[in-house]
Order: structure tokens, then sequence, then C-alpha cells
């Protein structure tokens, strides 16, 4: 399959991208002459995404061992429970959308949008272009505005962002095309964001800055979760064109590693980039990266961050010496299933690993 920027063939709706253990939310629509229309379908002239979210604390499981569950800031949509990170947000080009925020946390937040070309009164940055934050108990919508072009964005608090993104406040949100080349369209089209934990006993406050040695933090996770963690496989079937959207909400870089597949960079931060094939993708603090492969080699392949710190869950490893912490794997429909005692909450330490 040849990859190419512009793409051949006909035009088509594009994929609507997935986040492993995390929900999609499209929004509330309303059009201004009351039109019923499919929210998950481009909306017409006169029509509204309103993006309706609540920041609030909850407990969350992030790992299988050595520790479990952590008390996190996180984000809840109508219809979906509350967790970090939160909902994906998806729109199409040229729609005008909106934030609203419901604060129920214990202290003041903002919500700031992150590389969609929004306007200054719409930035979220508080004391400067929000100079007065959302309080503890209150509610605010933000002036609706069009985002600049398509890909692949997030959200996140701007209020102590030190400690409130570290505690979990951060989003993706995925502007789509209305339509693209056939060639060009994804078969399957996953979000993955990526974050840092530390928290100091089961079901405690995670910390803002880590709890390991030499200030480390010892849990690295895609979506919320370590990979013994994670909900399952990613699905893919031999022949897919695949897309991996990357979100890097952590302070550190991470180096992030494709088995058994050449992985192809083809966007930055909503922007193409000249197209290199390579293994590892470095992603910087703050980054978005679209990423994609050819599915022609069947198997169980890993996908993870190749600081070898980070795939582990506090220094120790998963089932029989497995990669957990930022790690997600893809399985071909056909091939063997991977081990569920690498997802089992009962065997997953790896006894091999001190």
């Amino acid at each position: 399959m040849q990859y190419e920027k512009t793409g051949t063939g006909p035009m088509v709706e594009p994929t609507i991208p997935t986040t492993p253990d995390v929900p999609s939310y499209f929004g509330e629509v309303t059009c201004d002459d009351g039109r019923q229309v499919d929210s998950k379908k481009p909306l017409p002239e006169g029509c509204q995404r309103t993006f309706d979210l609540t920041a609030k604390p909850v407990t969350q499981k992030i790992a299988n061992f050595p520790m479990k569950t952590a008390t996190v800031w996180g984000y809840a949509a109508p219809g979906t429970d509350v967790g970090s990170p939160g909902p994906t947000l998806i729109s199409y080009e040229g729609e005008q959308v909106q934030i609203k925020v419901t604060n129920e946390l214990p202290d003041a937040t903002t919500i700031h949008v992150h590389g969609l070309h929004q306007p200054n009164e719409s930035d979220g940055v508080a004391g400067i272009s929000q100079p007065e934050p959302v309080k503890a108990g209150a509610s605010f919508a933000y002036p609706a505005f069009v985002p600049g072009h398509v890909g692949s964005f997030a959200y996140h608090s701007h209020f102590e962002t030190a400690v409130q993104d570290m505690r979990g406040l951060v989003g993706m949100w995925d502007v789509l095309p209305r339509e693209q080349h056939e060639s060009v369209k994804a078969d399957v089209d996953v979000n993955m964001t990526l974050q840092i934990w530390g928290w100091e006993s089961e079901g405690s406050l995670v910390q803002p800055f880590g709890t390991g040695p030499a200030g480390k933090f010892p849990f690295d996770t895609i979506n919320g979760k370590t990979g013994d963690a994670a909900e399952g496989t990613i699905e893919i079937e031999e022949g897919d064109r695949v897309r991996i959207r990357i979100y890097n909400a952590s302070q550190e870089v991470h180096a992030m590693h494709l088995h058994g597949h050449d992985e192809l960079a083809v966007s930055k931060n909503g922007h193409e980039i000249p197209l290199v094939r390579e293994t590892t993708q470095t992603v910087s603090p703050g980054d978005f990266y679209e990423l994609e492969f050819v599915a022609n080699n069947p198997g169980n392949w890993v996908f993870h961050c190749h600081f070898p710190h980070h795939t582990a869950n506090g220094m120790k490893s998963g089932f029989n010496g497995a990669p957990v912490g930022m790690t997600r794997v893809f399985h071909y429909k056909g091939f063997a299933d991977v081990n569920p005692l690498y997802f089992s909450e009962v065997s997953s330490s790896s006894d091999t690993v001190g």
C-alpha cells in the first residue's frame, strides 16, 4: 500500500477514531432551526456542538500491580463515567463548537483547548486570557468558535497546570475532515494519551510530583491504564491501514516504538509533515503525532514507550516478564490470543523481577 499525503480515489467519509478504555463524545447538538441531526455526522450550517464537561475527583483503576487504584481528577460528559483522560471529543472541520465546564473539584479550574486556533476569549489560561477561573461549584461556558484545521488535539486545565494536569485533567479532541480520499482513509483509527502517575498508597490522591526514587513517576500509562490493566488488545486485520493518534499529556518525553512493522509519521500537531519511515517516534510534552502502519505481519505486537523504566509498573514487569506500563498490544484477528494472565489481576506481576 502506498502512503500519500493528499490521497487518490473517490472522496469518502473518514473512519471515526476510537479511544481504547475511554468513551467518545460528539457533544450536544443544537441547530438554529430546531432540526434534529445525526451527531456522528458532519453538521450542516447553522448547527453547533456543545461539549458539556464536568471536572471532579474519582477513584480510578490504573494498574493491576503493585497498586491498582488512585484518586485522580478527571472529566465526565453526559452519560459517561468520570475518568482521566476525559472523554475524547469528536467534531468535523468547519463546525462551530463550544466548551462548557461544571467544576466539582475542591479547587478552581479552567479548560484550555490545545492546538485548535481558538480566539483568545476561549483560551482558558487562568489569570491571563481568563482572569477569573471557574470556582469550585460553579459552571462556565466558553465563547463558541470554529477550529482552525483538522487534526488531533486536546483539552486540559490551565489553572495551576503543574498540579491539575498531573492529577488527570486532560483529554483528546479529534477534528475530522468531512470527507477524504479513499486511499488515505484508515481502517482502524485509535487515540492514545500518554500520562505518568505517582501516588503513595492504594486509592490515595495522585501527586503532581514523582513519588518514586529520584522523584520519578512509577506508573506510565496509555489512556489512563498500564498495559496489564487495559481492557484488552486492539483488534486489527491483515491489510488494514492503522492510524495511531498520540497526545503526550505528561511532563516527560516518550519514544513510542512499534514491533514488527515500520511506522510512518504522517502528521504533527495537525499538520502534514515529510513522510519518514521509522520504528520509534519521539513525542515531546504537549505534542500530537499521527502515526500509520500497514498490517502486513500477523501476530501479537506491542506498541510501547522505549524508555525501559516506562515498560514496568514501579520497576516490576508483567506476566512472565512482559512489558506493561506505557504499552498496548495490537492483535491480528485469527492469530492466537494473548495469554489472559497478562491482563489478570491475580497473576500479572512477574516473579522473576525483584
